[in-house]
């Protein structure tokens, strides 16, 4: 049988036989409709503390973030463009430390850089196809499973979602993300838009009332006969009312028809539907910060795309007020490598650099701060070793500069709420920073 796009779009999103439809319509995790008795059993939050969706971002050009950030001012030798944006300016952290960074970051609104932490690791490649072995860690993921995609297995469950596998919205197959081996469909905006605001058989569709009605009353008839109080109280934090499912077809109806492009802040908000809706706990997203910018004259294209990408995450920050979702997404990013450094070298363009890239983490769990750092061996900058106690670089830490990106992961998936236990079970290396977390 041949699907059209919009079934497997669908499909997608919500499963085989739409069962996730189901889940959308009654507010119940999917495991409470299959298998209730075992749902009701299970340890809901597993360890976890503060469980968080995750926008990530990834780049396989390789962008100069890294190149501008708190922790890239405080040597004369580093080159930045000679625009009033990236000039060095005071940036307060959440936790009141004053660093230097471009003027462009303090432009951050107060209540996400509050929440900001700028991770210096390395990546240890120079190649742009490695984007897929860098979002494994470069191998240090059991099972080689790429972490967004470790993520999104993981919380699945907690955060009650449709899907485990995580949803990808940039387009881009160079960024195709794995989840267990598998490739995972490339969904745009616009076509998520399209498909799910259809009148007839999108989120409006009166249909999903029936949905509701038929599914709660056949879990309220299984627990009249086999259930317990205690699991009747576990339904009801989970089931919406029809009131409830109605208030939430016309809020999301009103942001899909905000969508009109493809463009990062488009791939945000679809992000933040699909969180409402529950579908995955992860979108992976693409924001530009200088792209591949070998030939960038006076990097103006460098200067220009971080102008748009702070705009662009400012407007994540008020789409995510305006859903109430500030306190329950969290934001990653996490590039194939970073950019030259040295002002000599980079005066109309940046090369390619192994030896240091910037992560960022912004979320609930997260603490204001600038994790690690760069040292100077009179030809290149390299990302230097950690002190896990403080987060400060050093080559005298009891993190090597090797370990520097799998602690990166680490950290990661302590910010979206993993366990210790769950975090050093999944990635093989390195360790969390506690001075980068609340």
């Amino acid at each position: 049988m041949n699907l059209s796009r919009r079934d497997l779009v669908m499909q997608t999103l919500f499963g085989t036989g739409l069962v996730g439809i189901q889940s959308l319509a009654t507010g119940l995790p999917i495991s409470l409709i299959t298998n209730p008795q075992r749902a009701m059993a299970a340890d809901v939050l597993n360890g976890f503390v503060n469980p968080q969706f995750l926008i990530f971002s990834t780049s396989s050009s390789g962008d100069p973030l890294n190149c501008n950030v708190p922790g890239t001012y405080d040597d004369a030798d580093i080159g930045h463009a000679n625009d009033p944006s990236m000039a060095a300016t005071p940036i307060t952290l959440g936790n009141g430390t004053v660093v230097k960074g471009a003027q462009v970051w303090s432009t951050l609104a107060p209540a996400l850089l509050a929440r900001t932490c700028f991770f210096h690791h390395s990546t240890y490649t120079v190649v742009h196809p490695d984007e897929n072995k860098v979002l494994r860690l470069m191998g240090q993921i059991q099972q080689s499973e790429m972490l967004p995609s470790l993520l999104s297995r993981e919380l699945s469950s907690v955060l009650g979602t449709i899907r485990s596998q995580p949803i990808s919205l940039s387009g881009n197959v160079n960024e195709t993300i794995y989840y267990q081996s598998a490739p995972q469909p490339l969904i745009t905006p616009t076509t998520l838009a399209n498909v799910l605001g259809a009148p007839a058989n999108g989120l409006g569709t009166p249909a999903l009332l029936k949905i509701r009605d038929k599914n709660l009353d056949n879990l309220n008839a299984w627990l009249k006969s086999y259930g317990t109080n205690s699991q009747k109280r576990f339904v009801d934090q989970f089931a919406i009312s029809r009131a409830q499912l109605r208030t939430m077809q016309d809020g999301l109806l009103t942001s899909l028809a905000a969508i009109d492009d493809d463009s990062p802040l488009s791939q945000i908000r679809a992000a933040i539907i699909l969180f409402q809706m529950k579908v995955s706990p992860v979108a992976t997203i693409h924001i530009p910060f200088g792209g591949d910018n070998h030939n960038d004259e006076a990097l103006a294209n460098e200067v220009q795309d971080h102008t748009d990408a702070l705009t662009t995450l400012n407007g994540m920050q008020s789409a995510l007020v305006a859903a109430n979702m500030q306190d329950k997404v969290s934001f990653g990013l996490t590039n194939v490598f970073g950019r030259t450094l040295r002002k000599d070298d980079v005066v109309n363009g940046r090369n390619h650099n192994d030896s240091h890239h910037v992560s960022l983490m912004m979320g609930a769990n997260v603490k204001g701060s600038l994790i690690g750092g760069l040292g100077n061996d009179g030809k290149s900058f390299k990302a230097l070793g950690l002190d896990s106690s403080t987060g400060l670089g050093t080559n005298s830490g009891d993190i090597a500069y090797s370990d520097t990106f799998a602690s990166m992961g680490k950290t990661m998936a302590k910010a979206v709420g993993f366990s210790d236990a769950l975090i050093d079970a999944n990635i093989r290396i390195g360790k969390t920073i506690r001075s980068a977390l609340v």
